[in-house]
């Protein structure tokens, strides 16, 4: 009989007394359609592998004496130059974007559970240093948003008890721009670099403790291990093409979205990929922590804290429950109606996430308001608190006694998530049209009114019994295939690649319009080839 510290085996002894082969193998239905669920940390990999690249390349030009200068400079006179920092910058965004759904993905399917409880850390952790690194690298342009950015984190940074002052000179500096511009550099290198060494040991565990397997295949019970099958098939070329195609499929992406974001004439400040002129007046953090904004200006935050204890009490607590629930939720299911209540807590995060950031933008960033009274953050976060533990409860409870069989409980859970926060939303909007009535506001609240409805409509639908999303009995159209169909595609897919690679090649790309054009044009050509691997995939490998 094993004695008790040797059950209690830590994982660094694990590892040592059990070394395994890397990169494991993995099934098949990893790469088939829908699979791409299965890979979201190695697309946080491709776009932190394009921001160092990027970032290397601006570092050369960045001068932190004179950051808006150089920041205006790269952008209208460098070639190439306002392609580098628009992707640079929304790559910043698509590598958030992809770790909130990477670890909402992981916390749904209870991917924290036995043996995964210090993977789980090390991505919290990761995320944590993701922001944190984006936020540096966000107000070293130096343009109006940034100087915002910048007297928001020193509110914050300069009320930590004792040590404020010194906080606040190690990292915004001694009030003047050159040392202001050189710590935020400093602090974003040291950043990326403790995020490249925290990524290396988080994906060196994931692939120890091989992939999360289907749940289905697990029984729905962990520890969910994935035993290697001798009809898996070899790394290389399967596991290497498709990681290929998503590697373009990404970088295109994040090429795209800033260059059509480049043409387009009012696009709200926030969201645009190039620095702000001057004569904007804007007063806004980064998208990605207006719901920290939106915080500091409840009236009790404001009343009885500052701005460094409203955000350890609001962003500090959650993050503290996310280390902690591998700790707290150790039952070995991995059905989600069996983990009905960490479940809707996860569902309530995103809605006070979402709900936070809209609000603050919409009635904060636009129309900067008075602080919010303590009645309001009351209502905000306890009516969708209790209405979806309430809902959840109900639906664990129905379908404990089979009244309730859903296909895809996931999808319902998701409806129940879009359909509280687009209740929160049109509660705010509500009020505010109430108080102050104007066309634009009772448009924008029947626009809200009318999604809150359908949202309920399908909630409702599924209960009743009358629509199963994801129920295998229906009959899915089949895709045209076969070899000629593949041919066909991929030649198309070459020559328009060809075409659009000529055609950019004749563009200066100087400036944010002819940068714009350019970017435009590369993205496709990615497109493209990323459409070209998938056909080849299909017709040399069979997938």
């Amino acid at each position: 009989m094993p004695n008790k510290n040797e059950k209690q085996e830590n994982l660094v002894t694990r590892i040592l007394n059990e070394p395994q082969a890397l990169p494991r193998r993995v099934p098949d239905y990893m790469r088939k359609n829908g699979g791409i669920w299965y890979w979201t940390g190695s697309l946080i990999m491709i776009a932190f592998i394009y921001e160092v690249l990027t970032g290397l390349l601006l570092l050369f030009l960045y001068q932190p004496s004179n950051a808006f200068g150089s920041s205006e400079n790269i952008v209208n006179t460098i070639p190439f130059g306002s392609i580098l920092l628009s992707t640079h910058l929304y790559g910043a965004y698509v590598m958030i974007a992809l770790v909130y759904l990477h670890l909402l993905r992981n916390y749904f399917i209870g991917a924290y559970k036995k043996p995964r409880q210090s993977q789980w850390i090390t991505g919290i952790l990761l995320l944590v240093l993701t922001l944190g690194a984006s936020f540096f690298g966000y107000t070293m342009d130096g343009d109006v948003l940034a100087n915002s950015a910048v007297s928001i984190g020193k509110a914050i940074s300069s009320g930590t008890p004792v040590i404020g002052n010194v906080l606040t000179s190690i990292f915004f500096g001694n009030n003047t721009n050159l040392s202001l511009y050189s710590r935020l550099l400093g602090w974003h290198i040291i950043m990326v670099l403790l995020i490249g060494i925290l990524f290396a040991v988080h994906f060196f565990l994931a692939e120890y403790n091989t992939i999360m397997p289907s749940r289905k295949e697990s029984k729905y019970h962990a520890p969910a291990i994935d035993r290697e099958k001798p009809g898996y098939k070899p790394w290389y070329p399967h596991n290497l093409l498709y990681m290929t195609e998503q590697f373009f499929l990404i970088i295109a992406v994040i090429v795209l979205i800033p260059s059509v974001l480049g043409l387009i004439s009012g696009v709200p400040v926030i969201f645009s990929p190039f620095p702000a002129p001057a004569n904007i007046l804007a007063t806004t953090p980064p998208w990605f922590l207006l719901f920290v904004y939106k915080e500091l200006d409840f009236h009790f935050a404001s009343a009885y804290l500052n701005p460094f204890w409203a955000t350890i009490i609001f962003t500090g607590m959650p993050l503290a429950y996310l280390l902690a629930v591998p700790f707290i939720d150790k039952s070995p299911t991995l059905k989600i109606p069996n983990r009905w209540f960490t479940v809707s807590l996860g569902f309530l995060g995103v809605v006070y996430l979402m709900g936070l950031s809209v609000w603050a933008y919409v009635y904060g960033v636009l129309n900067p308001t008075v602080v919010v009274p303590d009645y309001q953050v009351a209502i905000f976060f306890f009516v969708p608190g209790a209405v979806t533990i309430l809902l959840t409860y109900l639906v664990k409870k129905s379908d404990t006694a089979n009244k309730l069989q859903l296909a895809r409980p996931e999808i319902f859970y998701l409806l129940l998530m879009f359909l509280g926060l687009f209740s929160i939303i049109s509660g705010i909007i509500a009020y505010e049209t109430i108080i102050s009535y104007t066309s634009n506001s009772a448009a924008f609240l029947a626009g809200t009114l009318t999604v809150t409805a359908l949202l309920a409509v399908i909630s409702a639908a599924i209960i009743l019994g009358i629509f199963n999303p994801g129920d295998p009995a229906k009959k899915k159209p089949q895709k045209p295939t076969g070899h000629r169909a593949r041919i066909y595609y991929s030649s198309l897919f070459g020559f328009s690649a060809i075409f659009i690679a000529v055609e950019v090649s004749f563009i200066n790309p100087v400036g944010t319009v002819n940068g714009s054009y350019y970017g435009i044009g590369l993205a496709m050509v990615l497109l493209a080839i990323a459409g070209i691997t998938k056909l080849y995939r299909a017709e040399a490998l069979g997938e």
